[in-house]
């Protein structure tokens, strides 16, 4: 019967963002189907022609979305009791806009998101364009940090490592985004914004990433 230790190992990672990603949404409304969807292109059309002096192309707004749902709302009727009337067609079209960490540039693309007709809503994160090749080092860790307990516990046990006889690496669900929180409202800041874009002075925090293998090794 073979004599084996198992260990868990445990490797964290922490990385600057270097990458910053904005998640727009342009959402319209309409009780005609094929206007609310024409509605939604005009909006994109003006939302792309904006970003264009921020030095974007149209291609680098990509669309992650498109969705259109039927919307109704509770009316109540001569008896007193409320029913639902179908209110219009709902059309979201989700995209995203990505590029190098830059608060100069941020800025101006906030700015000029402000400008446009679309007042689309946003989401915007900070995280790292590298995402594999940080997963990837972070699981070596593990593996290491693995090794390393088993040499510990070997010694202290008056042992000795053979070999591994298996590893065990279950599915990781990283988190690559910044813990770091920004808000902003195009909508409410499309009356504030004046020529110049405002200078952020943004330094967020790391991006924190851990992994953990379970290693199964052959002691004498």
């Amino acid at each position: 019967m073979e004599r084996t230790i198992t260990v868990k190992g445990t490797g964290r990672l922490k990385a600057a963002p270097d990458r910053i990603e904005i998640a727009l949404t342009i959402r319209t409304k309409n009780k005609v189907y094929a206007e609310a969807v024409e509605d939604s292109s005009k909006l994109l059309s003006s939302l792309r022609e904006a970003l264009l002096p921020a030095g974007f192309t149209e291609d680098d707004l990509k669309s992650t979305g498109f969705f259109v749902r039927s919307e109704y709302e509770g009316v109540r009727d001569r008896n007193g009791e409320y029913r639902q009337v179908f209110s219009g067609y709902v059309c979201e079209h989700m995209l995203m806009l990505r590029f190098p960490f830059d608060t100069d540039r941020l800025s101006e693309t906030l700015t000029a998101i402000t400008r446009c007709l679309a007042e689309p809503e946003l989401n915007i994160s900070f995280t790292v364009a590298e995402k594999e090749r940080l997963a990837g080092d972070v699981l070596k860790r593990a593996v290491a940090d693995a090794k390393e307990r088993a040499a510990v516990i070997a010694e202290a046990s008056g042992v000795k490592i053979v070999r591994v006889l298996s590893v065990n690496h279950g599915a990781a669900q990283h988190n690559f985004v910044s813990p770091t929180a920004f808000g902003f409202s195009a909508k409410r800041m499309a009356n504030a914004v004046e020529e110049d874009c405002v200078d952020m002075q943004i330094s967020p925090e790391s991006v924190s990433v851990s992994d953990t293998v379970d290693m199964v090794f052959e002691i004498e």
